[in-house]
């Protein structure tokens, strides 16, 4: 991406809204973790340090493939089969997604002087259509590990060993601005539902599915960071490794002793919806369903 100053400003008000809306929400994650973005260089999108330690940060999300203009609000969600979903999950998804990975190792970052002996993570999010955010991470473990025998994995390609993690951030949407920006505790106008799905610590190997629902703002109601729902992918293969503590994640993925193993860190919602009322109409608004 690598927009700055005036020309970030012109994009974002004209096509690729999503994508550069992501941007901003890299950069607050980044600072939310005690990272300092710099942003001296136009290639990568981030040099972030923090405690003496740097890294490379390259944003990339997967967008309409005809127009970057394109309505992907969930008013748009097509009404698909069962099969039609396996599929879009199962082969859609995983292809798109490896394909802008592939796409940024190919403009070789690594070999940039400013990024020489800098650990390289690529962040990434799906905004190809309506309903794209409701892909979980799970889908993505195949694509990048490879473990079905019949799919090569993006961590096992030469070109690769470049990139030593990919964070996944499907929830780095307007709803989540709103939720962190908004002092609904305080708000007699307004009263904000989410409701989703979220995996809880069952074991150090396998967490569950559960239902989540709470009042924006309520006293009970999760303490909500930039960290949230952000999945870390470690890539077992790289050139220079980072440990699954040096990003800021409520879940993450790494090979031990030759198995993948999945760790869930507090609450890792995976899909939600939100819904704002406005206290003084019997009117809904529906502000952005089904964005995480």
């Amino acid at each position: 991406m690598g927009l700055h100053g005036k020309d970030f400003i012109r994009k974002f008000q004209t096509d690729g809204f999503h994508s550069h809306l992501f941007e901003i929400a890299c950069f607050a994650y980044l600072e939310s973790g005690g990272f300092v973005p710099n942003r001296t260089y136009s290639s990568p999108d981030f040099l972030a340090s923090r405690d003496g330690f740097s890294l490379a940060i390259e944003v990339t999300t997967s967008n309409p493939s005809d127009d970057q203009s394109a309505d992907i609000s969930l008013r748009m969600l097509a009404d698909l089969s069962e099969e039609e979903i396996a599929a879009k999950v199962n082969v859609e998804f995983p292809n798109r997604m490896i394909s802008i990975l592939k796409k940024k190792v190919n403009r070789q970052y690594d070999k940039l002087p400013q990024c020489a002996g800098k650990p390289l993570v690529l962040m990434v999010a799906p905004f190809f259509e309506a309903g794209s955010i409701f892909y979980t991470d799970d889908a993505l473990v195949d694509c990048l590990y490879g473990i079905q025998e019949t799919t090569t994995g993006f961590f096992s390609l030469q070109s690769s060993k470049s990139v030593s993690a990919v964070l996944y951030c499907n929830a780095f949407t307007v709803p989540r601005f709103f939720r962190l920006a908004t002092p609904l505790e305080r708000s007699e106008e307004i009263t904000a539902i989410r409701e989703g799905m979220y995996y809880a610590v069952q074991s150090k190997t396998e967490p569950s599915v559960k239902e989540f629902r709470y009042r924006v703002g309520s006293q009970s109601a999760p303490r909500e960071s930039w960290s949230e729902g952000v999945t870390l992918f470690l890539n077992p293969n790289a050139l220079i490794p980072i440990s699954k503590e040096v990003l800021p994640s409520t879940s993450s993925f790494y090979i031990q002793d030759g198995y993948l193993v999945r760790e869930v860190y507090g609450f890792h919602p995976v899909t939600s919806n939100m819904y704002v009322y406005a206290n003084d109409a019997t009117m809904k608004m529906n502000i952005e369903r089904g964005i995480p």
